[in-house]
């Protein structure tokens, strides 16, 4: 099965200042190729970045540059810097309603594709290239389509990787 075009999102790296003691966020978002309307693609908040590797323990009020690199093979992010903790958890929400209900790409939302969404889909992480991939407990709204987590640290997630021989089609 040929893997359909990428998402057209309206950024692919974006940085912002996370402060410890302030709620900051930052969104992305995507334009389907099934309607002409604007989804959301990504919500990350911070609030208390704690410690960064390299650098340590932040005080509060420092701040930390955080860069979000989307993935759109997989429908995921790398949160950067890499190992970055929280004492309170940051706050994703990863959406994938723009494929319409159809997961797979044939151009039909059926049972496979709702078996895609409730066996295949969910969120991922490894926290190096060189880990095998992890499956998080997300919370996961069938109608919003997305997946929402409490992330005590930064590095790699994704909610497709268990879609290896699937394309999602958006």
């Amino acid at each position: 099965m040929a893997l359909t075009p990428p998402l057209s999102l309206d950024q692919y790296v974006v940085s912002f200042w996370a402060v410890r003691g302030e709620s900051r966020s930052v969104q992305i978002n995507y334009s389907s190729s099934i309607d002409t309307l604007i989804h959301p693609f990504l919500v990350l908040t911070t609030t208390d970045p704690q410690f960064v590797p390299g650098v340590g323990e932040l005080a509060m009020g420092d701040s930390v540059l955080v860069t979000v690199i989307v993935d759109t093979t997989k429908l995921g992010v790398s949160l950067e810097p890499h190992g970055l903790q929280f004492g309170q958890p940051a706050q994703m929400k990863i959406w994938y309603d723009g494929a319409g209900g159809d997961l797979n790409g044939d151009g039909v939302a059926d049972s496979t594709d709702a078996m895609i969404e409730a066996k295949l889909l969910g969120l991922w992480y490894r926290a190096t290239p060189a880990d095998p991939w992890t499956h998080l407990s997300a919370n996961q709204s069938l109608d919003e389509k997305s997946f929402t987590y409490a992330l005590p640290h930064f590095s790699e997630y994704e909610i497709a990787e268990a879609l290896l021989e699937w394309a999602v089609g958006y």
